[in-house]
């Protein structure tokens, strides 16, 4: 009788080893998960972060430039030329944007042949500008 009492022990103790080991081996598991999922999470928030303050460095730029080419360029009196350094400035503003399109449309304003032509492509010009900074 003392040898079925000692194997009824040893066969609990071996299922209680078989279901400790499963239940360790998934804990192991879920919580490599879980340590995965949350250094991804971080990632995504840290990019998330990074790409909304270029998009609202970027809002500035335009809003800027925007503004000096309203108050420069259309506010100028007829007949006026408009100075080095304000055109200098237009310029530097509208590369530091970095927009292929913008770029391509300031050149064919200031390489506009006459004032009919300079005011479609000035027009052209500010659709472009409110249009980046309404869609961003």
């Amino acid at each position: 009788m003392e040898e079925q009492n000692t194997k009824k022990p040893l066969i609990v103790s071996g299922i209680l080893d078989k279901t400790r080991m499963v239940t360790n081996i998934l804990l192991i598991v879920l919580v490599s998960g879980n340590i995965f999922f949350g250094i991804q999470y971080s990632a995504n928030i840290k990019l998330q972060a990074d790409s909304q303050k270029e998009e609202t460095t970027n809002s500035i730029q335009v809003s800027r430039f925007l503004k000096l080419f309203v108050d420069v360029v259309l506010n100028n009196e007829a007949g006026k030329t408009i100075s080095y350094d304000d055109r200098l400035k237009l310029e530097n503003d509208i590369r530091q944007i970095k927009d292929a399109d913008l770029t391509k449309q300031w050149d064919a304003f200031v390489a506009s042949k006459d004032a009919k032509a300079g005011q479609e492509n000035a027009v052209k010009l500010m659709k472009m500008l409110t249009n980046k900074l309404i869609l961003n």
